[in-house]
């Protein structure tokens, strides 16, 4: 009797004929059954998969499950919905607007009157009301030591010390729904250093505003400032004279004053006393430069303190003071060069010309120079080496050099200064308009005195009072006509 089968083409699940077959079908699939082979009620996200159909099951932990559902889907908050949540959770938010130029130190720090800060903070009330016990601001110099006294010590590691700080509400107070500014402005001393990062220490200047509510947590706001220093360089390059002994080498250099971090500087370089002659053997000697190398270093130096905690294991108190200084030097800038001079050897006394740019090399983030009263500095040198051999020629025939075997390194050292480009920045004092007392008198008196119609025209001190009720026929008066006669003691002049 054939076999009938009566199952319904609707039911998904063929569970008795499958189930018949060995162990290794019930395995989970390697991949995904390609889409052909799916039913048209089944989804990824649905029950009667093809792995149910065939009898593969896949049993999954709770914590695995993916929530596919279109009810269960976390939707991104929008801009508006974040700034209503913000609203509802905090009753107020800060704002800082600085309204000063950039902040730059302008001339050395021995010189610099500062620069000038000023801005206002702006307090938004999302409330209908919000009572405020505080109100304060305080302008800190933050120094971050890379190396601190203790490794684990965050007083050693961190010094924060304040410029100047900023009460603005004296008491409580209630303040409105809406926006509310406060202004400020503060005078930032020339000997501050400017801000750095570097590999031993970091100085930041940070201004932070605190909010005490009557009730609720406080609300606060950090606003870095980035402060710069810019030398103005001097109308005349630097001289420099190097002597060589015990030859009679002579290096005149002519270099500028200071550099930028950005752009190439060009530096002369004249050699003198290259060639050196004896009448009695009728023959010179003279040094040919080979190559020279340059190189700008950057060397950084710091000292770490140590907090009142761990300054014991200093044992003085003056060692305390000092704390561990730290040296690190890197290369910031170099190249080497064996041709670009030129050679003069029939001159008395034999002389090489050169010229050739240095700078900083892009790309390596360099430091202006600073020097704070704390220990940190921050210098640049440009260290400048060439090589010199010496040739024995005869006086007849001075082309016919050959090569005494001898040679030698000279090496110069220049303390090379890196600073910010001042651009067409001033400094504040020079921007100030005149002040009230600096106007001269006005108006101005007449050195010359001048004849019009015959007369002398009087000064402004002599004319007789006008009055107010005077129609011309007093003294000094003038007429509807626009002609004046006086009878007094003044003078008396018409204008026609």
């Amino acid at each position: 009797m054939p076999f009938l089968n009566f199952r319904s083409h609707s039911n998904s699940l063929d569970l008795p004929t499958e189930f018949k077959n060995n162990k290794a079908s019930r395995k989970a699939p390697t991949s995904r059954p390609p889409l052909s082979d799916r039913s048209p009620s089944s989804s990824g996200s649905s029950l009667n998969s093809v792995e149910e159909r065939e009898g593969k099951y896949k049993i999954m932990p709770d914590s695995h499950k993916r929530l596919s559902f279109p009810g269960l889907t976390q939707k991104v908050p929008s801009p508006k919905s974040s700034t209503r949540s913000i609203a509802q959770h905090y009753p107020a938010t800060l704002d800082c607007v600085i309204e000063s130029p950039p902040l730059v130190f302008y001339g050395a720090s021995t010189s610099s009157t500062g620069a000038l800060l000023s801005g206002q903070i702006r307090l938004t009330v999302h409330h209908e009301n919000m009572a405020i016990d505080k109100f304060k601001m305080r302008l800190a110099l933050e120094v971050t030591r890379k190396k601190p006294f203790h490794s684990h010590c965050q007083e050693c590691s961190h010094q924060s010390t304040d410029l100047t700080t900023w009460n603005f509400l004296q008491g409580p107070a209630t303040l409105a729904k809406g926006e509310h500014s406060f202004p400020f402005s503060f005078l930032l001393p020339g000997h501050l250093p400017p801000t750095m990062k570097g590999s031993l220490s970091a100085i930041h200047y940070v201004l932070r505003a605190t909010v005490a509510p009557v009730t609720g947590e406080p609300i606060k706001l950090s606003q870095v400032l980035n402060i710069k220093r810019a030398v103005n360089p001097g109308d005349t390059p630097r001289h420099s004279i190097r002597i060589f002994p015990p030859t009679n080498l002579t290096a005149n250099c002519e270099l500028p004053p200071v550099i930028h971090p950005i752009g190439e500087t060009m530096i002369s370089m004249r050699m003198d006393g290259v060639v050196k002659r004896n009448a009695d053997t009728k023959t010179q000697t003279q040094w040919k430069l080979k190559r020279l190398t340059w190189r700008l270093e950057e060397t950084q130096k710091t000292i770490s303190p140590a907090c009142p905690k761990h300054a014991a294991k200093l044992g003085n108190v003056e060692d305390a003071k000092k704390g561990i200084a730290h040296h690190d030097v890197r290369t910031i800038g170099t190249e080497e060069m064996k041709s670009g001079w030129k050679a003069d050897y029939t001159s008395p006394d034999g002389t090489i010309e050169l010229e050739f740019p240095f700078g900083v090399q892009s790309g390596s983030n360099p430091i202006c120079d600073v020097k704070a009263e704390d220990g940190t500095e921050v210098s640049h040198v440009l260290i400048v080496e060439m090589i010199v051999a010496e040739e024995f020629a005869p006086l007849k025939k001075p082309s016919q050099v050959t090569p005494t075997g001898a040679a030698r390194v000279l090496r110069m050292h220049f303390n090379i200064n890196v600073t910010e480009r001042a651009g067409l920045g001033i400094s504040w004092d020079e921007e100030q308009p005149p002040l009230y007392e600096n106007v001269p008198a006005s108006p101005p008196a007449y050195l010359n005195a001048e004849i019009y119609d015959g007369e002398a025209i009087p000064d402004y001190e002599d004319l007789p009072p006008l009055s107010p009720l005077d129609n011309g026929e007093g003294s000094g008066g003038v007429g509807s006509n626009g002609s004046g006669s006086g009878s007094g003691n003044g003078s008396s002049f018409a204008l026609s």
